[in-house]
């Protein structure tokens, strides 16, 4: 029980009310007004851990003793940086960026009583839109001292003091890299964020960058973008802050911390993962776990970069949500695993979360989010756009080449683009749209796109199964890229609605044309992930020492492998024919389905340069076609390894 209110208070520096603990303890308030805070006072007070301020009335953890100083009498150290990009390096050979001034005032009693500024040389050169920014040049850093010399005096400057900068999380990122380099260390003092504050102070404002701050209380923008001239914009800011905070009723640091430190859900943010660790992860695609202080695992998932993503848990934002709250409030310790592309971190994160089923992950959800448009296998099929395509929505060999009711059409970028095609390609074939069996029967009322004539009405009898089945076939030869007919007749109206001077309904004619072709162009390109068709997917490893290799056939994920020679990629082809030869087997695992899903969007959102994409037959060998694959894999391998 202490223990459980040990932990509570150690979320809130500024301590808890006797109420609010025992809440904690009791389900049912009790009726004596005077039993609960003695049985507090029983319970804690011989208890070193914790202790009562009379003046406040609340109960404290005290290690956070030290933060119920008044706020009149907290030495504030505001800083200020100029960097020469958004991400610090860390480590030798990095290609992240370093600092190149550092600004900064130590305030106390409401006034500025000391200074600290100086350039850096970064070492490297300046990149230009920097030194169009800030004004900085490569000259002027010439001679500036390197960050290894000006650290340790920063250090000294701040020391015993509280850290205040807007969007503190920036600054200190590169403050907390250069001093791990420097001594494996890092800022552990408190800290305060003016952004965040303005968040909780002024939530009427709509921009909380520090020229709308400045602008809303009159601070003169003086240097912008030069460390001091920031810093003393940042240090008249948090003056102004203070005097509302103030009219809250906040007067002691440990109060200010707690509002600032405020979560989305109304409790204290808290994430105890080492920011030391966090800054130490490699910043390359991957997964990562998260376990508890058990060991126990809670949660699984990709990145691009490690380091970015696990780093995003240490920032409180508004838009994590409560499950995500309640799983950074449980993070003890972080494993990651490197995998040398994103698509390949898609691919292990899917895998190890069906493995694992960690609780904090919802199966399914990791999935890309993408759409597809399919016809049911009514009797007089509908068309319906569905998030993922489930194992029966696939069609296999054997199957008559995919023309069969419940075939699907995509992927759509999104369900917003999926609903404005669906909606279209039901009003060019009159296909209906509504859920629910249907009972056909001249009695019944068909709905507004029946009345329109949008629908053929099959609910009101209006059409036989015969001819509602040739509507259904026009529509898949459609999305076979048979357009011309389609492409026809969108240009008629719109040449038409623009001969009558119907401006208006020509522009929508014309973009449901461009629509009409995209979709033509994308199922001509991509056809193969809802067809049923085979192919083999090349992409260079983010070392640039390997070529990831991945192939489909009969729409499983049938093979993936690493190479870093031809040999190696021989192999993985001998094993690709094996599985081409092979006879489907009838029934897809959801397993595969998720494969599919993640290959497609991949396809849908890679650029140029992003890798190859070989169309597999299926009744012929790949060593007809090896040394194309042989120059693309030669291709990879010498763009990764660069000049």
């Amino acid at each position: 029980m202490r223990d459980k209110l040990h932990a509570h208070l150690l979320e809130r520096p500024a301590g808890a009310t006797p109420g609010e603990l025992l809440d904690l303890i009791f389900t049912q308030p009790g009726a004596d007004r005077e039993f609960g805070p003695r049985f507090l006072r029983i319970l804690l007070g011989d208890d070193a851990r914790f202790a009562f301020e009379q003046p406040t009335g609340r109960w404290i953890a005290t290690a956070h003793a030290a933060l119920a100083s008044p706020l009149d009498d907290t030495s504030f150290v505001v800083v200020d940086l100029e960097t020469t990009g958004g991400a610090p390096s860390f480590g030798a050979g990095s290609r992240g960026h370093g600092i190149i001034e550092i600004g900064a005032l130590r305030l106390c009693g409401g006034r500025i009583v000391d200074r600290f500024s100086t350039l850096v040389h970064p070492g490297r050169r300046l990149p230009p839109f920097i030194t169009q920014l800030t004004g900085i040049t490569d000259a002027m850093l010439a001679d500036a001292p390197s960050i290894d010399a000006v650290l340790p005096r920063f250090i000294d400057f701040a020391r015993a003091s509280v850290l205040i900068a807007h969007n503190a999380a920036f600054d200190l990122a590169f403050l907390d890299s250069a001093r791990l380099q420097l001594s494996a260390e890092t800022f552990e003092q408190p800290h305060l964020c003016t952004l965040r504050l303005a968040r909780r102070l002024l939530p009427q404002l709509r921009r909380r960058s520090l020229d709308a701050l400045g602008g809303h209380f009159g601070i003169p923008l003086v240097d912008r973008h030069r460390a001091m001239g920031d810093a003393r914009i940042t240090a008249e800011l948090f003056f102004h802050l203070l005097e509302l905070a103030r009219r809250q009723g906040i007067v002691r640091l440990a109060e200010l911390l707690d509002l600032q430190h405020l979560a989305a859900d109304g409790r204290r943010f808290l994430c105890l993962l080492p920011r030391a660790q966090v800054a130490r992860l490699p910043p390359e695609p991957g997964i990562y776990r998260f376990t508890d202080e058990a060991g126990r695992l809670l949660y699984i998932g990709k990145a691009r970069n490690l380091r970015q993503r696990v780093s995003s848990y240490l920032i409180n934002t508004s838009t994590h949500r409560r499950a995500v709250l309640d799983l950074i409030r449980h993070i003890r310790d972080v494993q990651v695993e490197v995998t040398g592309s994103e698509l390949e971190a898609s691919l292990r994160e899917a895998e190890e979360i069906r493995r694992c089923q960690p609780p904090y992950n919802r199966l399914g959800k990791h999935l890309p989010r993408i759409a597809f448009l399919k016809l049911t296998t009514d009797a007089f099929p509908r068309l319906m756009v569905v998030n993922r395509l489930a194992p029966s929505s696939i069609a296999t060999s054997g199957d008559g080449g995919g023309r069969r009711r419940g075939r699907a059409f995509g992927p759509f970028r999104s369900r917003a683009s999926a609903l404005h095609a669906q909606r279209l390609v039901a009003r060019l074939f009159r296909l209906r749209t509504c859920s629910g069996r249907l009972e056909p029967g001249p009695e019944v009322t068909p709905c507004l796109q029946g009345q329109i004539n949008y629908c053929s009405a099959p609910c009101a009898a209006a059409v036989d199964r015969a001819a509602y089945a040739q509507q259904v076939e026009a529509a898949q030869r459609f999305f076979d890229g048979q357009i011309d007919a389609v492409e026809a007749e969108l240009t008629r109206r719109r040449d038409d609605f623009s001969a009558a001077r119907r401006f208006e309904a020509a522009a929508k004619a014309q973009r449901e044309l461009e629509l009409v072709r995209r979709m033509e162009r994308r199922q001509r390109t991509m056809s193969w992930i809802v067809a049923r068709q085979h192919f083999a997917v090349m992409q260079a490893a983010a070392d640039g020492e390997q070529v990831l290799l991945y192939a489909v056939v009969h729409g499983r994920l049938v093979a993936r492998a690493a190479a870093g020679d031809v040999p190696g990629l021989a192999e993985f082809a001998a094993r690709v024919d094996v599985q081409l030869r092979a006879s489907p087997l009838r029934q897809l695992e959801p397993q595969d389905v998720d494969g599919t899903v993640i290959l497609a969007a991949w396809l849908r959102e890679r650029g140029e340069r992003d890798g190859y994409v070989f169309p597999l037959d299926g009744s012929a060998s790949v060593s007809a076609q090896l040394s194309e694959w042989e120059a693309a894999f030669t291709s990879l391998l010498a763009t990764a390894a660069g000049p």
